[in-house]
């Protein structure tokens, strides 16, 4: 494609975003290909490159669906082949406050009819701006959903309700977020393409969506399943987990673009990234924070040295203790007064808390954040007097100031607002590095929240003998690492396991092992059921791809024609029961039995091993009666 087309596609573009700084130019990578005009490339799926196998699908994009921020990144193959760091993003515009951020709003708004009318800023600004007091009380606006699938049992019908309490399934309300990014990615590609017809092909994408480490296999099925309602192929679809992809991001990025090292260790000097060296990464999001441990391989893969870990101690936590600080210096309900009143003020106050609380160093003596006037007006008429009279009345004049349209904050004050999160994320760093025994020389934040100055300083000070290291756009590293990983599916050669995993079965009963309330008869048969059956272990570590030991179950009736098996998870290393405290149900392993005259159902069985590929579970059965693989179905969201 000539340069003239090319400005033609630029043209094209939508105005609302535009090309981040830190990102590669998109027409160099899509539109400017030596290729020229899009034609398909016809190759297997995988090739080596080295040690590792690289997955060449000629689009590769990766979905970061987080807590309070989303976006996309794009990495077209033969860009990667020259840089594999030729990775685009966009920016986004938000009409509310004014700036333009790396990422879109986690916000989805659908009509009275429950239809997806926009998500992100649009979604935001249309429903603040756009719509009457009267109408917003018939739409759904969510914002801020993804933690539900951390603190709640997952299934297809989960509720989600949204600002104003009114509930919709969580499984759409995901499903729409992916589909308005993916078809932003779609239209915008389409525009940039004059001779691209209707768009790429589905087989020529492979999708990553992101996902917390902490994450279950629940939460994993939820999200795959969301993806296939967007419209996204399940065999082009992978996960990846949001530390994991920020860490094989860091490991391309030059040194120089990695914050904390210093000026006189060139790249050959920093051992952090070399064979043999071990790094914690800690992922700090707006909902979760994210901690795992690496040890770098020769030939550049990766092994996992200790289990995912960490908790929901992400920024947003900070945002609800700002919440209670102006709640304590004024009255309790007065911010949830100003949410339901005057939702467009609400959001502008708080997205000024938000780029103070990134910004704020341990030196300044205060912050300023302004006030609009709705939210002294409603101030003043639950005081019933003037804000700074209040203030002097409390006697807290040493941590807060109003005057006129600005709230000043001063510094041990607002301190004390990030502190305990932040307290709260050191101390879990020191337990997981002295439990593991690991010989840990560095610590990589990533992460929005890891933009935060005091929580650098933070990190720098209680570990004064390890190398903190910050990419120097840490709220992107998850989303382009994540299009890393979709690349180099095989980066990561073992994976040490978070739960035991297993499956609920009888075995013969014995009354030295087993309580009486175990015993079950059946047929001529005394047997102990709800037994934990041991496939994978907690903490054990286990190769990518290799399966583990197989188990045998019998069928229970001639006429059985599937063998339906519970699995569990708990994060003991040697359960007994599936009743154990701890011991979580996690769904139904569906094996179909086809038909056999080669043996009766009383002898037969299928012997069942797990495996893990990539970052979820797999299981194969395979049939006595012809030793083969036969349909295996999980289903743990119901």
């Amino acid at each position: 494609m000539g340069n003239k087309a090319v400005k033609q596609a630029k043209s094209k573009l939508p105005r609302r975003r535009s090309g981040t700084e830190n990102s590669t130019n998109y027409e160099s990578t899509v539109v400017g290909s030596e290729q020229g005009p899009y034609d398909r490339l016809q190759i297997a799926q995988y090739e080596e490159i080295g040690l590792l196998k690289v997955r060449h699908d000629l689009f590769v994009v990766a979905l970061d669906i987080g807590t309070s921020s989303s976006g996309y990144a794009i990495s077209r193959y033969d860009a990667y082949k020259r840089d594999p760091l030729q990775i685009s993003t966009f920016g986004w515009n938000s009409r509310t406050d004014g700036f333009q951020h790396f990422k879109t709003l986690s916000a989805v708004l659908l009509t009275p009819q429950g239809e997806r009318h926009s998500i992100g800023y649009d979604a935001e600004y249309y429903y603040i701006n756009t719509l009457q007091e009267a109408e917003r009380e018939k739409w759904f606006y969510f914002q801020n959903f993804k933690m539900r699938l951390y603190d709640q049992k997952i299934s297809r019908d989960l509720m989600l309700h949204d600002v104003k309490g009114k509930p919709q399934k969580a499984l759409k309300i995901f499903s729409c977020i992916i589909q308005g990014l993916r078809e932003d990615f779609t239209a915008r590609l389409t525009d940039q393409i004059p001779n691209f017809g209707a768009g790429p092909v589905d087989h020529d994408i492979h999708w990553v969506i992101t996902v917390p480490a902490i994450w279950d296999e629940k939460a994993k099925q939820f999200m795959r399943v969301a993806a296939k309602e967007a419209g996204i192929l399940s065999d082009k679809l992978s996960i990846a987990l949001e530390p994991e992809a920020a860490a094989l991001y860091c490991r391309y990025l030059p040194v120089e673009k990695l914050l904390g090292v210093t000026k006189d260790e060139e790249a050959p000097k920093l051992k952090t990234f070399s064979p043999g060296a071990e790094y914690l990464i800690v992922d700090l999001g707006g909902g979760t924070v994210d901690i795992t441990a690496h040890r770098i391989l020769p030939g550049g893969a990766l092994q996992e040295i200790m289990a995912a870990s960490g908790g929901n101690w992400g920024s947003l936590a900070i945002n609800e203790e700002f919440l209670k600080f102006v709640g304590e210096l004024t009255e309790p309900s007065i911010m949830q007064t100003v949410k339901d009143t005057h939702p467009d003020d609400f959001l502008s106050f708080m997205s000024a808390f938000e780029n103070k609380k990134r910004t704020f160093s341990k030196d300044d003596e205060r912050i300023i954040l302004q006030v609009p006037q709705s939210i002294r007006d409603v101030m003043c008429e639950k005081l019933g007097k003037s804000v700074e009279s209040h203030i002097e009345e409390i006697e807290r004049t040493q941590d807060v100031k109003f005057q006129r349209d600005k709230m000043y904050i001063y510094n041990e004050a607002f301190t004390k607002l990030l502190k305990e999160t932040i307290d709260k994320i050191i101390l879990h760093v020191i337990e997981v590095i002295e439990s593991g025994k690991l010989k840990i020389d560095s610590i990589v934040l990533v992460g929005g929240f890891a933009e935060c100055d005091l929580l650098k300083y933070t990190f720098r000070a209680s570990f004064p003998d390890k190398r903190i290291l910050v990419p120097e756009d840490p709220v992107l590293a998850v989303l382009k690492g994540a299009v890393l990983c979709g690349r180099n599916p095989q980066v990561l050669q073992s994976r040490v396991c978070r739960y035991t995993y297993g499956i609920s079965t009888t075995v013969d009963f014995d009354e030295k092992k087993f309580p009486s309330d175990k015993k079950i008869r059946l047929g001529d048969r005394i047997l102990a059921r709800d037994i934990f059956n041991i496939h994978i272990k907690a903490h054990e570590t286990v190769r990518i791809g290799q399966k583990g030991k197989p188990k045998k179950y019998y069928l229970n009736r001639d006429d059985q024609n599937q063998l339906d098996l519970e699995i569990y998870a708990t994060k003991s290393t040697n359960p007994v029961f599936t009743t154990d405290n701890g011991v979580v149900y996690l769904g139904t392993l569906v094996i179909n039995v086809p038909k056999s005259e080669a043996q009766d159902n009383a002898s037969r069985y299928f012997s069942v091993s797990f495996q893990l590929d990539g970052t979820e579970m797999e299981v194969e059965a395979i049939d006595s009666t012809t030793n083969k693989s036969t349909g295996v179905k999980f289903d743990f969201i119901g």
